[in-house]
């Protein structure tokens, strides 16, 4: 007896409309997912600065903070050539008056570096992590000194004004031979005050090779090595001029300057 083949596209035909519904609620269900996960993202996303920025009040050192501004050498922000705090924001975090505290496209970067090269490479810090270490915690290269970091300049930046953190950062960071803050660091170097105007005013040329201390004071400090301070100079000089800063003509002539630093006979007297 010959059976009749059973027409193959009807079955398939039936098949794929029963399955129709069940992919159709599939699909329905992982973009009721997507939309979820997204919005817990987006939430973590919100609430994670927040919590950050509320936890940094854990790590601040009131009495520290309330210190600062007393110190006999503190120099404020109005008392110097603008160019010398262009300089450190530079050199040192150009998006300083952009971001909240922290940078994420400079985080990120030092992220990436450092799990390349597997070790801690890069700190990705801005000028307000840096205030905050120097402030309150120590310089150890761990992550929870890092979220520590990052908590505090969140806090610090809900507190003051960016001029007001830019300030207090020039009067508290280490620039070698025992030097913290701008105040001490110039007399240290050139010889004369942070804050004096006319012919005895901080020049540029100056005013990058102080920038210039801050990645490394020892390294760079021209008392020990000049020509490394000069190449170091050098480099803070062309990024303010890739920044528009200063323009060319002005970075030539500060790369020029002559700059006369303390002898060490002299400084070992006072």
């Amino acid at each position: 007896m010959n059976h009749l083949p059973i027409p193959l596209g009807r079955n398939t035909d039936l098949y794929e409309a029963a399955s129709m519904p069940k992919i159709k609620k599939l699909g329905v269900r992982w973009k009721k997912r997507l939309r979820i996960s997204f919005l817990v993202i987006m939430m973590a996303a919100i609430l994670a600065p927040l919590v950050l920025a509320w936890t940094g009040n854990i790590w601040i050192d009131e009495n520290k903070l309330a210190a600062v501004q007393q110190s006999n050498s503190y120099v404020k922000l109005d008392e110097m050539p603008d160019y010398v705090w262009k300089a450190f924001v530079a050199i040192e975090d150009h998006r300083f008056m952009q971001h909240p505290g922290v940078d994420p496209i400079g985080l990120s970067r030092a992220i990436w570096v450092d799990v390349k090269e597997g070790a801690y490479v890069q700190g990705g810090s801005t000028i307000t992590m840096q205030l905050a270490r120097n402030l309150f915690l120590t310089n150890d290269k761990t992550m929870t000194r890092k979220v520590k970091e990052v908590a505090i300049a969140l806090q610090l930046e809900q507190r003051y004004s960016k001029k007001e953190l830019l300030e207090m950062y020039l009067n508290v960071i280490y620039f070698g031979h025992g030097k913290y803050g701008i105040g001490e660091a110039v007399p240290f170097y050139f010889g004369k005050k942070a804050n004096e105007t006319g012919n005895r005013a901080v020049t540029l040329g100056e005013a990058a090779m102080l920038a210039s201390l801050p990645k490394g004071p020892e390294r760079y400090s021209p008392v020990k090595n000049w020509d490394r301070a000069k190449q170091r100079q050098e480099v803070v000089l062309n990024r303010m001029n890739e920044l528009a800063v200063i323009d060319q003509s002005e970075s030539t002539l500060a790369k020029h300057e002559q700059i006369s630093i303390v002898p060490t006979a002299k400084r070992a007297a006072k």
